[in-house]
């Protein structure tokens, strides 16, 4: 894996990669395995989540270019796009052990992020609000590896980035926006803005913008908080959409005597869990 490594081989990579992963966790003794293993495992996460960050921070330097940043060349864009397809693509193609990582962080990170530029290039903005929220929504983390620890897909230095985008995708609504409830839209449901205000929050917090959590205090520039500021502006405003879009499709649902649809319990026990600020 190394050596394919050195030569950019990210296939033959991923390959290996999975070999050591299965051989420490299937063919050794007993007492000797352990699930994934610990150094190829450890390797694959770094690949799959570094290869996922390179892919966002180069869509929004491009696509959605930072405070005036001059645009990066497409071809650099497409480069990193088409090498995070590679590892997922190995990974998918791996029979042996692509149903064992179903649940797996990083993979799972990695092909959302791959969906949310694979999106962008076809201009679908609901399945790029819907990927960037299963990528910054918390979860309890299933198996024994994980312990049940409640987290993200997306590594806490990529949510910057997704916010970024997800303010983007909200701006080019409000520009369409035209004043009327019944042209109301947005590509983030209620449930996706809550997400996005609570990670915002956070990030808020690390910047020192907010009451600082962390040992040694930031002091952010002028330019950062105003920043800030207006992307805490702006989904302010998709969520007052995103209400006034949920209540238009309501009114849309109602069945042929005139009652309004009811919302199964499953759905308004999700709604009242889901993580709010």
């Amino acid at each position: 894996a190394s050596f394919h490594r050195s030569k950019g081989h990210l296939h033959r990579e991923v390959y290996w990669l999975l070999r050591g992963m299965e051989i420490l966790s299937n063919e050794l003794p007993t007492q000797f395995q352990r699930k994934f293993g610990f150094a190829c495992r450890r390797h694959f996460d770094a690949l799959c989540e570094n290869s996922a960050n390179d892919l966002i921070s180069k869509l929004a330097s491009t696509t959605y270019a930072i405070n005036g940043e001059s645009k990066l060349e497409e071809e650099a864009f497409v480069s990193v796009l088409q090498a995070a397809r590679n590892v997922l693509e190995a990974v998918v193609q791996d029979e042996d052990m692509a149903s064992l990582l179903k649940g797996h962080m990083e993979a799972n990170l990695l092909k959302y992020v791959v969906d949310i530029a694979l999106a962008d290039a076809l201009g679908d903005t609901t399945k790029m609000a819907s990927d960037i929220v299963r990528c910054l929504e918390e979860r309890c983390l299933p198996g024994e590896e994980y312990g049940g620890v409640v987290s993200t897909l997306a590594n806490p230095k990529m949510y910057a980035k997704l916010l970024h985008i997800s303010v983007a995708i909200l701006h080019k609504e409000e520009s369409l926006f035209n004043g009327t409830m019944e042209s109301t839209k947005c590509a983030f449901s209620v449930h996706g803005m809550h997400i996005l205000m609570a990670r915002l929050t956070q990030v808020l917090s690390w910047e020192g913008i907010t009451t600082s959590s962390s040992a040694v205090p930031k002091t952010p520039t002028k330019e950062r908080k105003e920043y800030f500021h207006a992307m805490r502006l702006t989904l302010c405003k998709g969520l007052m959409r995103a209400f006034a879009s949920a209540q238009t499709n309501s009114s849309s649902e109602k069945d042929g005597k005139g009652g309004v649809v009811e919302q199964s319990l499953d759905d308004e026990v999700e709604l009242m869990l889901s993580p709010c600020i």
